[in-house]
């Protein structure tokens, strides 16, 4: 027997979004977490103008990227138009929805008499349904449910508790257009009576949508699923999350170096805390075994990027993960010249930086400083008297170590430390310049293990020059 039965429904109007990866996410986790459960996957296409299949191929990617999965062949909603069209006309059949002619003209007028407060009801059509006329069409009309005027409809919500409206404050929605196309109102509400789906998990911007939703089912004696309304997520200055605030699609975050273990880490924590949690890093296994969605905010949760930051630093820097960064190299122009060109190099200076980077392309103007053949020094002046008057032998130095071994090498700078008596930055800093032009950075040792005894001399050799 089958536990609970999800379904997740983007429209393929643009690329997988952080929001509806969130809803994805907690479909998923709620469908892991009951045995015999099924999570389907539905691609809501009716509107035509704005769905495109390169968005269908997104989202798909993006999901099976994050490691959501589902349970059937992807459904098509425009593939069941003739289903949408069957339902419309048994509910015309059984008298809970009418045509309705009415002209733009007259919809506008009393939608603003409806906004003005001249009428309370928001019936937006009062007369087709009793016009014979009108309901004998065979064409130019809309079909639009009949919801009853008297009383209140209550939703016992997973995550919203009781909510409860006027059945005044409900319209008589359209079902099907004027072109015989149906609605969205309509589409999803078929589609999940037809796949068995007995939980909904959706945004909370469809909130009301089930107030004017459930009276499909109730007409046709349709089990109402049961509601967890999610509330949406927010950039930092409280608005709702767009491209304003940096990047908001999976592919964007994908191409900029961020690991998928990040990403869900980031966005179960929106309005959400595990039990007994002594950090904030929990890994999807976890997540699965401690979620709890009626533990979930009801306020909308802001999404930070410093956050995802945090957490993909950490993740970053896990030694099991050192073949997504490869991975990631292999897709990114730049680093996968260099993992061609040399793949011991792009890997040292990966496990030299990756304690300080917060993405994978943050390793992309690093790694040009250590493959540059044309390296020049962009100095104006010399440094300090004190470096200058050791440098030459400090270049010998160098040039005499036969272990270039990172022990080794360490070893032989403090000993020229002690031996000069002096402190580590009179030498390192101006020595870190000449090799990466810039006086901050690892351990000139992990720079010297980078760039190779042969180029670390070349570069070295450069301020010889300059210095005479």
């Amino acid at each position: 027997m089958t536990e609970l039965v999800t379904r997740f429904a983007p429209s393929p109007t643009g690329n997988l979004h952080i929001g509806s990866a969130r809803t994805a996410l907690i479909n998923f986790i709620l469908k892991s977490q009951y045995p015999n459960s099924k999570l389907y996957l539905r691609i809501e296409d009716t509107d035509k103008q704005r769905s495109k299949e390169e968005y269908i191929n997104n989202i798909l990617n993006g999901l099976k990227w994050l490691g959501i999965s589902w349970d059937n062949e992807p459904q098509i909603q425009s593939k069941n138009i003739n289903r949408h069209l069957e339902i419309a006309n048994e509910l015309l059949k059984i008298k809970k929805a009418y045509k309705c002619a009415c002209t733009e003209n007259e919809l506008s007028e009393r939608r603003k008499k409806i906004n003005s407060g001249e009428i309370t009801s928001k019936k937006i059509c009062v007369n087709c349904e009793s016009n014979k006329d009108v309901q004998s069409l065979n064409k130019g009309f809309v079909i639009r449910i009949k919801i009853p005027e008297e009383g209140k409809e209550i939703l016992h919500d997973v995550i919203q508790g009781k909510v409860e409206v006027n059945k005044n404050e409900l319209d008589d929605f359209v079902l099907i257009r004027q072109n015989n196309t149906p609605t969205y109102m309509l589409s999803v509400v078929v589609d999940d009576h037809d796949l068995g789906v007995n939980y909904i998990i959706r945004g909370d911007d469809h909130l009301n949508n089930y107030f004017r939703q459930k009276f499909i089912y109730e007409f046709l004696s349709w089990e109402i699923p049961r509601y967890a309304h999610i509330p949406l997520i927010n950039g930092e200055d409280g608005k709702k999350l767009s491209k304003r605030h940096g990047a908001v699609s999976i592919t964007d975050l994908k191409k900029q170096g961020f690991l998928p273990e990040a990403i869900i880490n980031n966005l179960i924590l929106l309005g959400w805390a595990p039990n007994n949690q002594k950090d904030e890093i929990i890994n999807l296994d976890n997540i699965i075994n401690e979620f709890k969605i009626n533990n979930l905010s009801k306020s909308s949760s802001i999404f930070s990027y410093k956050k995802l930051n945090f957490f993909n630093n950490h993740y970053i820097r896990q030694d099991d993960n050192l073949n997504k960064f490869y991975e990631y190299c292999k897709s990114n122009e730049f680093l996968n010249q260099y993992l061609q060109s040399d793949k011991n190099k792009i890997t040292r200076i990966f496990n030299t930086y990756k304690k300080n980077i917060l993405k994978y392309d943050d390793i992309i103007n690093i790694s040009k400083i250590y493959f540059d053949e044309y390296f020049k020094i962009s100095l104006e002046k010399n440094f300090d008297i004190q470096f200058d008057n050791l440098f030459k032998e400090f270049l010998k130095l160098i040039n005499n170590i036969n272990t270039w071994e990172h022990d080794y090498i360490n070893l032989k700078i403090n000993e020229f430390l002690n031996q000069n008596n002096i402190k580590f930055p009179v030498l390192g800093k101006p020595v870190r310049y000449l090799l990466t032009n810039n006086y901050n950075g690892p351990s000139i040792t992990d720079i010297f293990m980078i760039l190779g005894k042969n180029k670390s001399l070349e570069r070295l050799n450069n301020y010889k020059i300059l210095n005479g």
